[in-house]
């Protein structure tokens, strides 16, 4: 008796680590995702602002 309910207790155990284990690969994979939104969106600034400096250095060129 004592040797099933071990075995019912370690499957018990086992069940939630592995659904802990499922929700934190999940999660993982969102912050990912998230986080190459926000590379994306880094990256878009950064090119906007180069061209914008582009442009204020050929006006000022053409200035002088």
């Amino acid at each position: 008796m004592l040797e099933k309910k071990t075995l019912q207790e370690m499957k018990d155990t086992l069940t939630k680590l592995q659904a802990s284990l499922k929700s934190d690969v999940y999660k993982c994979s969102t912050v990912g995702n998230e986080l190459k939104q926000l590379r994306d969106a880094i990256q878009d600034i950064s090119d906007k602002s180069k061209q914008e400096l582009y442009l204020i250095a050929s006006i000022k060129c053409k200035d002088k």
